[in-house]
């Protein structure tokens, strides 16, 4: 669990790390910092002196607790700890939490990840989000639908992060585990605010950056409060988008004579003449602002209204262009590489209206969570030098058929609207006799949408690019629409759910919880264009659904000998609802074999496929953890460590076509284990060090039939059972001091480490993305509500592969992988004051 300095009641920044030294020990949860750091003063203002470690109070379980007194794998980081560990997004706690992978291609393009439980597959994320009350994590069709906010941390009262299945009391899609921003109240009676304002500059491309954010209380009486929110951020982009002179755009290796389509290597696209490089192609903008009013008349009673916009406007993807089987950008200069000018926007806006009710009964407290929620994401993608490689669009004609010597500039456009309406109601006992329990019914209401335009007036009557395998020749096409779709999506989810833990002694605990959900999904699309199994302008429309449902118990027995030592056992069940697949354009076998296999859509090479399933079932695991939480010498020490073994029953998992074409499908059984450890120490006065770390073994172990040709089929020199997207390992070390260094004058230095092992990742084919570190530091002095800091991220200036072309469709094939990756070395400047 987290730690922080308790002497003179000042709380110490906690260091996250993890050592290979601590890889083969046992797992740990721990407790994460709240990035409300400006909200509760200077980063640094409090810490320092002697005395114990202490930790994170917690909700964890639905009622407040303390870390050490949790007996499940949990982290927790206040706000103080968010700041001093330069963590200035959720994105960011990927790097600091044990356990916790991502796939992303930048500020809201990230699904997260636990315990090896990959979402590459399906369409419902394996990790629940939340803020506060609020379930943000949500199924949806779009090939993005596992994404979640990139929340803005300032002001937020602490992070929690839980690990293993949380179905019980967070419902279905938490079977890894649950991710919980929990913001600061209201405060009825006291007027305080806050700013926090920092500027940097980034390296090796990048330029300048500036943030700032104010928080502002304001008592309205004895019984009311409003408290208000506000954060506005630029951050330049460091990729360069660099176009060619008109015509001279390279080709495939081969185009046109060895491969008329799928070419496997790329032109020397670094040896085009350059027209024009357009630099900080990732710009990003970012808006966000809270607001949240408290009415509490009594101590039983009180009502917390919350209104909350968020968005992001980004010029581009954080991401390069590479060519396989090496990740490493192509050429040596990293960027995006065009045919023509053509810009990459994302946007994504997000709003939010929750209403929390709680009354206490005495013997129990009512809450009632409302929440409704909008996304809107818009995001584009070149598609002009793909398109030209895909079945013969451009294919063996005349480079000067087309104006400029090249296929005119393609747009790959996709819509992701979503909304949701939740409700919670639970009754949760409250005292601290023996006999505890909660218990509460839930539903929702998610619409989602999956809506994309890839059209050009050149492709017209006579080209077709599927015609000579679906409807025997061209058909009429007018507009050029390639791939035109539109696929609303319907799931509704209720859920009850119940637990009760009752202490047989005064030391021993014992925790029985279940919950029963059911969900019905459907779909419905409408495809136009030579992409889709009409093979020209007609279009299609199909319908899929499907519905499902499981029970979740989950056992806990805590045994707690000593305040400074709790041992704990946890089995649990998770799952999380099945999905439907978007229709695409799969030919019979009768065609393939009067085109001698030219239609190429199966397993890269020779495996063809000629269906996919509609619908694909929920999936399951069963959790087997054991844990330990222990505080020594007059704790100034903590170790917290667990190990967990994880089966994975019907794996939802991506499979990737030749002809640049996914689905998912329930690819089989997988089993997924290993260990996590936190460990923290008070060195001497004012020095702590931290040390965190997990190692993970994941894989399928009993594929099923109809895939296992899918999975045998991966790259040589690759793992093919092995899960995609779970690092082996992942560490945090970090060394931190604090010390007074006049009577009013406080100073904080921090220097942390963290590492990713390889991870194993899908485009077109499988390939490992190798491991990577990162070396953060933070410097400054605080003096009352005054604090100044000098920090530093990724100080050795790593170019690291995080992900491949994992979030949007835009014809994957396999001369051009799209790369998703980190910012480069950044250093600033940061001043806080509270008042």
């Amino acid at each position: 669990m987290k730690q922080v300095l308790c002497s003179d009641a000042r709380r110490q920044v906690r260091a996250s790390t993890v050592a290979a030294l601590f890889c083969a020990m046992l797992s740990s949860g721990t407790a994460m910092a709240d990035p409300a750091a400006a909200a509760a003063g200077p980063s640094g203002a409090k810490g320092g002196g002697g005395g114990e470690l202490d930790e994170i109070v917690v909700t964890a379980e639905k009622r407040e607790s303390t870390v050490q007194a949790t007996p499940i794998s949990i982290t927790a980081l206040s706000a103080d700890e968010l700041a001093s560990e330069n963590v200035l997004s959720v994105e960011d706690l990927a790097g600091a939490v044990p356990g916790v992978s991502m796939r992303t291609a930048g500020p809201g393009q990230t699904e997260y990840e636990m315990r090896g439980l990959t979402s590459a597959g399906g369409s419902a994320a394996t990790v629940g989000f939340y803020l506060d009350e609020t379930p943000l994590s949500a199924s949806a069709v779009a090939l993005n639908g596992r994404t979640v906010i990139d929340a803005d941390v300032f002001d937020l009262s602490h992070v929690e992060v839980l690990r293993g299945p949380q179905g019980t009391l967070y419902g279905a899609g938490s079977m890894g585990g649950t991710i919980k921003l929990v913001t600061n109240p209201p405060k009825i009676g006291v007027f305080e605010g806050a700013t926090d304002t920092s500027l940097s500059q980034t390296s090796s491309g990048g330029s300048t950056n500036g943030a700032i954010s104010a928080m502002v209380n304001l008592p309205m009486g004895d019984t009311f409060a409003v408290r208000l929110v506000g954060t506005q951020k630029y951050i330049s982009g460091w990729i360069p988008r660099i176009v060619a002179e008109p015509g001279t755009f390279p080709y495939p290796v081969g185009f046109g004579t060895t491969c008329a389509s799928y070419c496997t290597t790329r032109g020397d696209v670094g040896a085009a003449p350059v027209e024009k490089t357009i630099k900080g192609s990732n710009l990003e903008k970012f808006t966000a602002a809270r607001a949240e009013a408290l009415f509490k008349p009594n101590a039983d009673f009180s009502v917390l209204g919350t209104l909350m916009y968020q968005r992001i406007d980004a010029q581009g993807y954080n991401n390069y262009q590479s060519s396989p089987p090496s990740p490493a950008p192509y050429p040596s200069t990293p960027g995006i590489y065009q045919p023509l000018d053509v810009k990459e926007p994302y946007y994504d806006s997000f709003k939010l209206g929750s209403l929390t009710i709680k009354y206490n009964f005495g013997f129990a407290e009512l809450t009632s969570a409302t929440a409704y929620w909008k996304r809107y994401v818009f995001q584009s993608t070149d598609s002009t030098e793909a398109l030209q490689n895909i079945n013969g669009i451009a294919g063996s004609t005349s480079p000067t058929a087309y104006p400029n010597g090249f296929l005119p500039d393609m747009l790959y456009v996709e819509e992701d609207p979503t909304t949701q309406v939740s409700e919670e109601l639970r009754l949760t006992s409250t005292g601290t006799g023996p006999f505890q329990w909660v218990g509460g019914v839930y539903g929702a209401d998610l619409h989602s949408g999956y809506i994309t335009y890839n059209q050009s007036p050149y492709i017209a009557n006579a080209y077709n690019a599927f015609g000579n395998i679906n409807n025997g020749g061209a058909a009429a096409n007018p507009d050029g629409v390639i791939f035109n779709d539109n696929n609303p999506n319907v799931m509704k989810q209720s859920a009850a759910f119940g637990e009760v833990s009752y202490k047989v002694t005064d030391d021993l605990k014992a925790t029985f919880g279940v919950r029963y959900f059911k969900f019905t999904v459907g779909n419905h699309s409408h495809q136009c264009g030579v992409g889709t199994g009409t093979g020209n302008a007609t279009c299609q429309i199909d319908t899929a659904s499907g519905k499902g449902d499981n029970v979740l118990p989950r056992l806990n027995i805590s045994y707690t000998p000593t305040p400074d030592l709790t041992l704990y056992g946890t089995v649990a069940k998770g799952s999380r609802p099945g999905g439907v697949n978007l229709p695409i354009p799969l030919p019979t076998l009768a065609q393939l074999q009067a085109n001698n296999g030219a239609y190429n859509c199966g397993v890269p090479g020779s495996i063809y496929v000629t269906q996919q399933p509609a619908y694909f079932g929920p999936d399951s695991i069963w959790s087997y953890e054991i844990g330990e939480k222990s505080r020594f010498d007059d704790r100034r020490f903590t170790l917290d460590a667990d190990i967990y073994y994880v089966k994975w029953k019907s794996i939802q998992q991506v499979i990737d076509l030749s002809c640049g074409y996914p689905y998912s499908a329930n690819a089989g059984n997988a089993l997924a284990y290993g260990p996590e450890v936190e460990f923290s120490a008070l060195l001497v006065t004012g020095l702590t060090l931290d040390i965190s770390g997990a190692y993970t073994k994941a894989y399928i172990n009993q594929p099923n039939t109809n895939e296992a040709t899918v999975i045998a089929s991966a790259t040589p020199g690759t793992d093919p059972s092995r899960i995609v997207n779970v690092p082996k390992y992942t560490g945090v070390v970090a060394l931190e001091y604090q010390t007074d260094l006049t009577a009013d004058l406080h100073g904080l230095f921090r220097i942390s480490d963290s590492i990713t092992g390889p991870i194993e990742d899908i485009s077109y084919v499988r390939e490992t993305l190798p491991s990577h570190a990162f070396l953060d530091a933070r410097a400054g002095v605080s003096r009352g509500p005054w604090g100044a800091y000098l920090f530093g991220t990724n100080l050795t200036n790593k170019l690291a592969p995080l992900t491949i072309d994992n979030t949007t469709f835009a014809w994957q094939q396999p001369t051009i992988i799209r790369v998703s990756t980190n910012q480069p070395r950044t250093i600033g400047v940061d001043f806080q004051y509270k008042f």
